[in-house]
């Protein structure tokens, strides 16, 4: 339920793809991403809960690419604004994923990624928080020369981060 591994993988591609470009060191290039997925079933909370679990997400991402003299990228500052709601036929919970990721590439082609905020933060009525992800999680991300998934590596974390399986969680919440 980590929602930030998609934007971020697709944004060390937005950096990858700055090595196409003509050097420019300098000022970052800034985009700003609009989130509008509104009604998308949610596959692997729909596997894991056993019924269709859907999400709207709403709000925007805005991505800064910092490039050397060569132009290629160095670090990266990624702001997220985006509300979240998780909905089946028994029931819902909204979240928020807000805060700053910051992304430093490295020689070796690894990636750090300090993701901090309010990332998820899932409050229930009658049961109160039953996912926190808050604060800060530090990861070292190393992209296999074979193109399979990226592996992420905990380095530190600090703030609330609820341990166990968060799906299920979710799925109860989501049961009514």
């Amino acid at each position: 339920m980590r929602h930030r591994i998609a934007p971020i993988l697709a944004s060390a591609l937005l950096g990858l793809m700055v090595l196409a470009q003509p050097a420019a060191a300098g000022k970052p290039q800034t985009e700003r991403v609009p989130v509008s997925d509104v009604g998308v079933l949610d596959e692997g909370l729909t596997d894991e809960c056993g019924f269709d679990v859907w999400v709207d997400a709403t709000g925007h991402i805005t991505f800064r690419l910092l490039t050397d003299a060569a132009g290629n990228p160095t670090r990266e500052v990624n702001n997220f604004a985006i509300r979240v709601r998780f909905y089946s036929e028994f029931g819902s919970f909204n979240s928020v994923n807000v805060g700053p990721d910051r992304v430093t590439y490295l020689d070796d082609g690894s990636i750090i990624l300090a993701t901090t905020g309010n990332i998820q933060s899932v409050t229930v009525p009658g049961q109160g928080r039953v996912i926190a992800d808050t604060g800060q999680s530090v990861f070292h991300i190393t992209f296999p020369e074979d193109g399979s998934d990226p592996i992420f590596e905990l380095i530190r974390q600090a703030g609330q981060h609820t341990e166990g399986n968060t799906a299920q969680i979710a799925c109860e919440a989501l049961d009514g």
